[in-house]
């Protein structure tokens, strides 16, 4: 037998560590249309909201290597009536928790919930380079409002002397792109720990590119980590192989029918990490036409 043939059997049947980084889609709906967002287009429909016996069922499931979960896929965490017992659930289970939210609905209520609750880290999504910059991009999302809402919640974290680890997330883009500088600073002279400049991404082609720069060409082939290290939930219990796929278009399993742990080392994921790792995915496969981890060369 060729060589090759016992690497790729070896391969077939390698099931890596459990995810140590969870993506769980706890609402599926958002208040916003952001341009650089596929809800702008509207999503694949599915329940909107994961139901909380179905959240607890999967950490009871996961945590055993403690991981980080964060509450959020494709919509606004802030939206779930039920994200306070689902940031205690988690760290009742020793788990690091994580939300990533627009702001809109940053109430005083739920920033002193926020404050108070053992969440681990929280990140803000806000490309307000300028507030004509931030209405064109956010519709129908307002500035100052939103800003409002951010430095009330930072005031008040600063008054506590407490809260989770909290940053900016600001998309690098045409749009942003010369503003960048000065808004870092003057987010970390408002009292962020950090701004994470994330690059734009297309979502396999689900909106407009917007990217400063065209991808660099990466000779051969880059294999990607998310099937290997990520776990990925949408809100009606689908796996999928990564954070970008928000429409379900490589369904792995259903946590609503087997365990999370049960699927991670299924015949499906078995079979994606194989042709991830030779190579050999099909052509019309969501993940071939990945313009933000998998470049052929």
């Amino acid at each position: 037998m060729p060589l090759w043939h016992n690497i790729a059997e070896l391969l077939d049947y390698y099931i890596p560590p459990p995810p140590r980084i969870y993506w769980i889609d706890i609402n599926r709906e958002c208040n916003l249309r952001c341009l650089m967002c596929p809800q702008a287009r509207g999503l694949v429909p599915r329940p909107a909201k994961m139901p909380l016996e179905l959240f607890r069922a999967i950490i009871d499931d996961v945590c055993d290597n403690r991981p980080l979960i964060k509450l959020y896929l494709s919509g606004e965490p802030l939206l779930h009536e039920n994200l306070p017992a689902m940031i205690d659930y988690v760290g009742s289970r020793g788990c690091q928790s994580m939300i990533h939210t627009n702001a809109v609905g940053l109430t005083p209520e739920l920033a002193e919930m926020i404050l108070a609750s053992p969440l681990t880290f929280l990140s803000f999504s806000f490309e307000g380079v300028t507030s004509e910059i931030y209405e064109q991009l956010r519709p129908p999302a307002k500035f100052e409002p939103v800003r409002a809402n951010i430095l009330h919640y930072l005031d008040r974290r600063r008054q506590r002397g407490s809260g989770p680890h909290t940053s900016i997330d600001v998309i690098r883009m045409r749009e942003t792109e010369a503003l960048l500088r000065p808004f870092i600073e003057e987010w970390i002279a408002a009292g962020v720990d950090d701004v994470h400049v994330a690059p734009y991404m297309t979502w396999h082609g689900l909106v407009a590119d917007r990217r400063v720069d065209a991808p660099p060409a990466v000779p051969g082939f880059q294999p990607c980590e998310a099937p290997f290290r990520h776990g990925c939930i949408l809100s009606d219990g689908t796996v999928v192989p990564c954070c970008l796929d928000v429409n379900g278009c490589l369904p792995l399993g259903t946590v609503a029918q087997r365990r999370f742990t049960t699927i991670w080392s299924s015949n499906a994921y078995r079979h994606l990490r194989l042709q991830m790792l030779t190579g050999m995915l099909s052509p019309d496969s969501i993940c071939a036409c990945c313009d933000n981890i998998i470049r052929p060369g």
